[in-house]
């Protein structure tokens, strides 16, 4: 084969490597992991030169160049372009441009797989941090309306169907509970994230220093299995699980207040600037925002099963399967973000219709629990008190009465037991007020609720305040 036939057939590889290319490269994860693999890049050159492996000389000029790249990424002109293979390619051949032959320090003492894996974890904790403060202040909006409403009475429902009235802030706070525990969630998946793979899998006899690059990086400890360093994204796994119990939370607050806010209902309603009107019936109202709540996180939970299917067929050790999901994950956090910066904004612009509440919470009767405690109070047999009781609710719903309403030869031609003080018993104030112990709806046990819920709140902010948290992720974004 002469030189023009070696010429033209390399040119054939290439142009049908570009053609193929798009089967197996994501150029948006690599997007996403610029400016991470650039910070792990920095770190492992700090380290080569304080170690020794390199001459101060050598890492000052990489550094040099470093810095250079990583003003033009701040200035908006990304080193990674069309016909590179992969963003360590493409960083290397921007640093050459800019430092020759020096370039080629960056492959010293480092593998390409444990440096993604490094890179990934960077994104997803910087990715958690701010779902973390997202969610802390929808916390914070429930809280605040659990004081805004500790005397409105509404409700409850079990099997949708009418029970004991309580406080709207109970139904707030359950929210707020929720979230809290997803707050939980998140803070044990970011301590099994936050360790370094980084040097696990570089197959050197160089004296690295994986403990200066962890300490840069803002990890908190070193993987020390290379398989495992490279191979591992349970943590991707755990991220879908912890963000679909995100979007369930967000899609049942928004399935409760969807129904509170039909007509039947008439608890609640939304401002117009959250409605979509309707052409053809200029009086009805879409509740868009709501119906986006409700039903975006179906998505995430796809997500998360395609984690898991793509996973288990993986062997230990590197695989191209595993960059596969990877779009996955930027789409979750894209979306939850999305979800929880909707939910801030939805739920304290809903507007309530106290009296209407107030009125469904008797008009169902309710009360029918305490009147049968009144009975089992005076010594008649539980069995005998629910008959009464039954006897009571059908009597009272073919006159179209509620149980306050029915004079005291009424209740007693049904049970003599009852006399002058099962008025008490029947009332809205004594239904929400009765039972005295922790998580009932008590107005002094959930003021105690709700101080319990202002001081994790606090703690949580205080934690993701703090200079080390602050530290982790500067250490992953600001290179």
């Amino acid at each position: 084969m002469n030189s023009k036939e070696q010429t033209e057939n390399s040119g054939e590889q290439q142009a049908g490597f570009m053609r193929n290319k798009r089967f197996w490269r994501h150029l948006r994860v690599e997007q996403h992991l610029l400016n991470h693999d650039l910070a792990v890049t920095l770190a492992h050159v700090r380290m080569l030169g304080a170690t020794g492996i390199i001459d101060s000389d050598t890492a000052s000029t990489v550094l040099s160049g470093l810095s250079q790249i990583e003003q033009e990424l701040s200035a908006g002109n990304s080193f990674l372009k069309e016909q590179h293979t992969d963003i360590h390619s493409a960083l290397e051949e921007r640093l050459r441009e800019l430092i020759g032959d020096l370039s080629a320090t960056l492959r010293i003492a480092r593998s390409k797989h444990d440096q993604v894996a490094t890179d990934i974890r960077l994104w997803l904790r910087a990715a958690l941090l701010d779902i973390f403060a997202l969610i802390l202040e929808l916390r914070g909006q429930l809280v605040v309306l659990a004081e805004r409403d500790l005397e409105i009475v509404m409700p409850g429902y079990t099997h949708m169907q009418p029970a004991r009235p309580i406080l709207l802030a109970h139904w707030w706070l359950a929210n707020e509970s929720r979230f809290a525990s997803d707050c939980g969630r998140l803070t044990d998946l970011y301590r099994r994230l936050n360790v370094l793979p980084l040097g696990a899998a570089a197959g050197t006899d160089k004296p690295i220093d994986r403990a200066q690059v962890c300490a840069e990086l803002g990890f908190d400890d070193l993987i020390d299995n290379s398989l495992y360093a490279i191979s591992d994204r349970d943590y991707l796994v755990e991220f879908g699980s912890f963000a679909s119990l995100v979007g369930v939370h967000i899609a049942q607050i928004a399935d409760d207040l969807l129904l509170w806010a039909t007509q039947e209902f008439g608890f609640v309603k939304l401002r117009n600037a959250l409605l979509l009107g309707s052409q053809s019936a200029p009086k009805k109202s879409g509740q868009v925002a709501l119906e986006l709540m409700r039903s975006r996180p179906a998505g995430i939970a796809g997500r998360l099963v395609e984690f898991i299917a793509i996973l288990k067929a993986v062997p230990i050790g590197y695989c191209q399967d595993l960059q596969e999901c990877l779009p996955a994950a930027f789409d979750i956090v894209d979306n939850i973000k999305l979800l929880l910066e909707l939910s801030a904004a939805v739920v304290p612009a809903v507007e309530l219709n106290a009296l209407r509440m107030r009125e469904m919470a008797s008009a169902d009767l309710t009360n029918s629990g305490a009147a049968m405690d009144f009975l089992v109070d005076c010594g008649i047999p539980i069995d005998r008190a629910s008959k009464v009781v039954e006897q009571l609710l059908n009597y009272c719903k073919q006159r179209n009465k509620n149980l306050c309403d029915l004079e005291l030869n009424e209740w007693q031609q049904f049970c003599p037991a009852f006399d002058e003080e099962i008025y008490q018993h029947v009332t809205i104030e004594e239904s929400v007020g009765s039972p005295s112990y922790p998580g009932s709806t008590l107005l002094d046990q959930i003021g105690s609720e709700l101080d319990r819920a202002k001081g994790r709140l606090e703690q949580d902010k205080n934690s993701l305040s703090s200079p080390e948290a602050t530290r982790k992720k500067q250490a992953g974004l600001n290179v």
